[in-house]
Order: C-alpha cells, then structure tokens, then sequence
C-alpha cells in the first residue's frame, strides 16, 4: 500500500501533470484550429471534418508533450516543498532522495507506459488518419467549403462556383457556375441552390433553383439560353489513388522490421519518448533543490535549457541519422546519453556518500 508521503507526491504531482498538459494542449490544438479554418477559408477542406481532425490531432501530439508535462511538474511540485520547508521536515524524518525517487517510480511507470502505448499505437494510428481524410479532401470536391463572396475553382478548374451568401443551413445565395462538360462551356446563374449527395452511388450535386442557362459562343446560331426552375451541376470526383504511408504513419511493427534509414530513425524517434520520461525523471529532483528563500522554481530555467536541448537534439540526431552523418549503430540514442551526463554533476551532488567524501577532503 502507499504511505501517506506516496500519496501526498502523487497527488500533488498529477496535479501538477494536468494543469500543464491542458495549458500545452490548448496551445497547439488552439494553433491547429486556426490552421484548419484558414484552409476552411481557401476552400481545401470542408468545415465537417474539422473537429474530427482537432480529435486526431490530440492523440498525435499527446505522447510529445506528456513527457514535458510530467517533467515540469515533478519541478514545480518538489521546488514549492523545498520553498515551504516541507522537503527539510521530510530530511529530518530521515527520508531522503531515494526514497523520494521510490515514491514517483510508483508514477513513473504507468506514465511511462502510457507514452509508449501513444508514441507506438496511437501516434502512428491518428497520422494514417490525418493523411486518410487530407486525401480524401484533395480527391473530393466539396461546395460546403466554399468561400462566400470569392471564386472558388473545383474538379481541376472544370467547375467555378461563386455564391454571394453561404447560409448556416447550407443554402446559397445569388449563384454563378461556369461549368466545363465536353469540350463546352457553361454559364449558370441562380438565384438559390444547395449542395446534395446521392445515398446510392455517393455523387456530389449542387441543386440550383429559380435560374438561367447559358450555352454556346455569344453571335453564334447555335448559342442558347435556358430558363429553369431546378438544375443540378454534378461535381465530378477523381478516382482515389492508393495512399502510400510515410515513416510517421506506419506501423510500429513495420518500423521495426524495415532496413530503411528513415524507418528506423522513426522507430528510434518513438522510442525516445517513454525514454525521456524516466531520464527528466532522474533529473528532475536535483534540479528542483532549491533554498527556501530563492523562490518556488528553484533551477527552473535550467530545466528549460535542458528540456529545448534535448528536443532540439533529437531532432538534429533524425537529420544527422538519415543523411549518413552519424553511423547506423550509434542512431538517436546518444542524445539521451548527452543530456544524462550534462546533470550527472547535479545528481552526483546529491549524493550523501559524495557530500562526505568532500568533508573528508575538507
């Protein structure tokens, strides 16, 4: 069972967890959304799909940043109890590091193997989605992301919708369509439509009420003008190619058993990250002792430093991986060994039988 001092980091610690992961979470789901409303905007995705790619969007990003969030929360939540003298009473009782360690392994390893099941599972899983509905957007004209008051040009520029007014019910206002059919081009004017899918075979149709239509070269013989109550402007759909996955969206499995460079230096990315949260775990509590009157960060700007250089490491290791700079054995895992032993001082200084070896030598 857990003590009363298991509990009390654990709960203080989850609190910690969840406050900054939700603050980095609405960061970039936040930033994400406006992207998503800008290609909404331009017309290249429908308005329909974007919450389910802000739902993708969190799994995908939620086994980066849980790491970070864990990290600064051990510091936060060890830097107030050192500011409230709340860790000198536990060194009194004669609990020291070690046993502050045993007390967040109880933490560790559920999140450590929550990471690996987001980063192995779930990552790859919402990246193959979010390349599933990217493609579906680019194969599928979609009138419902059609931008009010501008040109909009569908089906490789064979349609050009414009409508005055998109209403929220989906109905448009003061419509103009030059359609390309045959060899032939087509003027519509409408004064209200709506776009319609048939159940059956799946087409796209935009449905104009109360309008004209203009066929043929103006001063030609055969030029005509029809008057109509209701016409429907199919929107044609390219055939859907099949989707070639890239590193990031395939499979953990496949990673693993690839010879491909790329492959392996996303498998060894992946991997990084359960990693990482037991290595700021070993750092986090030498980096979070602090005297109880410098402040309830302590050395949080040297956690900070530590934290963007591991991250930005790991991402120059993948670059250095993949174009041959750095050998196949030696991978990305040194970057993890780098930054160990940029704090093997710090965890050092907490040592007790280092403390008394310089008393000795003193």
């Amino acid at each position: 069972m857990f003590s009363i001092i298991d509990r009390y980091l654990l709960r203080e610690t989850l609190k910690g967890l969840l406050a900054i992961l939700t603050v980095l979470l609405l960061v970039l789901v936040g930033h994400a959304f406006v992207n998503n409303l800008q290609r909404v905007a331009a017309g290249t995705l429908a308005s329909d799909v974007i919450l389910e790619l802000l739902s993708l969007e969190v799994l995908r990003v939620l086994g980066v940043l849980l790491p970070a969030a864990f990290f600064f929360s051990i510091l936060y939540t060890l830097g107030r109890m050192y500011r409230d003298n709340e860790m000198t009473a536990l060194a009194s009782c004669g609990i020291g590091t070690l046993r502050i360690y045993r007390s967040l392994l109880y933490f560790v390893l559920p999140v450590t193997a929550m990471v690996a099941w987001l980063t192995f599972m779930g990552r790859p899983w919402a990246n193959q989605a979010i390349e599933a509905i990217k493609h579906e957007q680019e194969a599928v004209a979609n009138i419902a992301g059609a931008a009010a008051g501008r040109f909009n040009e569908f089906s490789k520029g064979d349609l050009v919708f414009y409508a005055e007014d998109l209403l929220l019910d989906k109905r448009m206002h003061n419509i103009f369509i030059q359609n390309h059919q045959h060899g032939k081009i087509g003027l519509i004017t409408a004064n209200e439509g709506y776009q319609y899918v048939d159940e059956k075979t799946g087409d796209r149709f935009v449905v104009l009420t109360h309008g004209h239509r203009y066929d043929g070269l103006p001063g030609r013989s055969d030029y005509r003008v029809t008057e109509f109550n209701k016409y429907a402007v199919r929107i044609s759909q390219e055939i859907k190619k099949p989707v070639s996955l890239r590193s990031k969206a395939r499979s953990t499995a496949l990673l693993w058993a690839s010879d491909n460079m790329r492959d392996q230096s996303e498998f060894q990315y992946r991997l990084a990250f359960p990693l990482a949260v037991v290595l700021f775990t070993l750092i986090s509590i030498p980096l979070s002792r602090s005297a109880p009157r410098q402040g309830i960060y302590g050395r949080m700007f040297l956690a900070f430093l530590i934290y963007f250089t591991f991250f930005n490491l790991l991402s120059v290791s993948g670059t250095w991986m993949k174009s041959g700079i750095t050998p196949a054995w030696m991978g990305r895992w040194w970057v993890h060994l780098f930054v160990l032993c940029m704090v093997v001082p710090l965890i050092l200084r907490d040592c007790r039988w280092i403390t008394s070896i310089k008393r000795r030598l003193l």
